[in-house]
């Protein structure tokens, strides 16, 4: 039986006779009827009974023929968008856009796994100023990923929510640390701060986070970048507000990191259009809650045996993060 044959019969099933049925599929219509006659007679049944000059009938068998014929071909068509999803991930590309509160760095140390099992798939990674700025260019097809925190301003995106993005507070080298390790938030009045001067929503969680308690933010510096900033930290003389995961290769620099009481924190993940990702975005989110879930359950296991929020995840950070390390993600 060949797939063609059980393609010919559900045509004419379909459209009701071998005239209609052959305009639909672009053959004579001698073909056809000898394509259905080949079929009966590797069956040994009869499929169709002539019921009037030009019109034809299932038999018994045709009937229990169609459902089956309509499941072979469902398989094939699944197959077949398998496979080109395969071949999606062997060549395919996919642009991704972050916000500075993200940054694409950050993104790019969450990836590293699906770069080192898709090594072929093109990555584009730009940052884009603000959250409205980002999921404007979502909605647009511009990019088919965008990382950023929450709230997301539109309701024609979906959200994947990726973890909690939180903030230490970074101090320079040398900085007098707390017994603990820990200071409430009420107590860092006049202290003084650097910004990166994109990063506008977290700027904002971390003066309303202070607000709060109390303490109006004292800055001192607004910089391009979250490199820039750290760089001005370890230069000492003013502090920052930094993620977890960029606090832990300020304090390897040499910056002391500090957990504070509350602890300033945000949702994050990827926002993107309601209809299919491509395979290859598809294969990226994964990848990249893959080892940001594996980051959190070392850290929270790490908590659980009384270790510090910073030292669980400088103690994990690279087996999750680092490239030679990405099949283990």
């Amino acid at each position: 039986m060949e797939l063609r044959q059980i393609e010919y019969f559900l045509a004419v099933v379909e459209h009701e006779g071998l005239n209609r049925a052959a305009q639909h599929l672009y053959v004579s219509q001698p073909a056809l009827s000898q394509a259905i006659q080949a079929l009966e007679r590797e069956l040994g049944v009869e499929l169709f009974q002539r019921v009037a000059r030009r019109s034809l009938a299932l038999t018994p068998a045709g009937t229990l023929l169609v459902p089956k014929a309509r499941a072979i071909l469902d398989d094939v068509v699944a197959a077949r968008d398998a496979l080109s999803a395969v071949r999606d991930l062997e060549a395919g590309s996919v642009s991704i856009a972050t916000m500075p509160e993200m940054s694409s760095d950050a993104v790019a140390s969450w990836i590293t796994s699906f770069r080192s099992r898709y090594p072929d798939v093109r990555l584009d990674i730009s940052e884009v100023a603000g959250v409205r700025d980002l999921c404007g260019e979502v909605v647009t097809g511009h990019y088919e990923l965008g990382f950023t925190t929450r709230p997301v301003p539109t309701k024609s995106l979906e959200f994947v929510e990726l973890g909690v993005q939180r903030l230490l507070l970074v101090m320079p080298p040398g900085s007098p640390a707390p017994p603990s390790g820990t200071l409430p938030l009420d107590a860092l009045s006049d202290l003084p701060l650097t910004i990166c001067s994109l990063a506008q929503r977290e700027n904002d969680r971390v003066a309303t986070a202070l607000r709060d308690v109390g303490v109006e933010p004292r800055l001192i510096a607004s910089m391009p970048n979250r490199h820039a900033q750290l760089t001005l930290v370890l230069g000492g003389g003013v502090h920052a507000f930094l993620p977890l995961r960029m606090a832990v290769q300020a304090r390897r620099l040499g910056a002391v990191v500090i957990e504070t009481d509350p602890l300033v924190s945000v949702p994050f993940g990827v926002a993107h259009r309601r209809d299919a990702l491509s395979p290859a975005a598809q294969e990226l989110v994964r990848h990249c809650k893959a080892t940001l879930d594996t980051w959190y359950a070392a850290i929270a296991e790490a908590q659980t045996r009384g270790a510090s929020l910073i030292d669980a995840a400088d103690a994990a950070y690279d087996d999750v993060h680092l490239p030679m390390n990405s099949g283990t993600a």
